[in-house]
């Protein structure tokens, strides 16, 4: 991912290393390199890492610039997918229900912060195209 500045990989990397140590548990690295944007599955981490049980600085920044984000087209055609009428809107409980239950899954509290963030309409839909907007601005 070139889009993402030394700058930021380290303001990221000093984030989740609670314990100032310089290394990244694993298991962490994954949520901090989605912080970042990159969007790894469970198994281009594990391929990434290499079966090291911590990263350093430099490791997560090779690892995350090997990594694509996915652009806002792909997301879009990825949701469209479940827009069974082609309006644009797919219904809340079904997209919590997909974003709880596909890939790794949100937990129960983000499916409630995702749903907040939506903004379902009155018939309790929600246009996708904002929704990937809003969650994607920060990328």
């Amino acid at each position: 991912m070139s889009g993402i500045s030394e700058e930021d990989k380290k303001l990221c990397f000093d984030l989740f290393d609670k314990t100032n140590s310089g290394s990244l548990d694993a298991k962490i690295a994954g949520v901090a390199l989605r912080t970042l944007g990159c969007a790894p599955s469970n198994e281009e981490l594990e391929e990434a890492l290499s079966g090291l049980s911590s990263i350093d600085f430099a490791k997560f920044s090779e690892i995350s610039s090997t990594l694509d984000a996915p652009t806002m087209d792909e997301v879009l055609e990825a949701f469209s997918t479940f827009d069974t009428n082609n309006n644009g809107y797919i219904p809340l409980p079904e997209l919590k229900h997909l974003m709880g239950t596909l890939g790794e899954g949100l937990s129960a509290e983000n499916l409630e912060k995702m749903a907040a963030a939506c903004e379902p309409d009155s018939d309790n839909q929600v246009p996708y195209r904002h929704f990937v907007e809003v969650m994607m601005k920060d990328l």
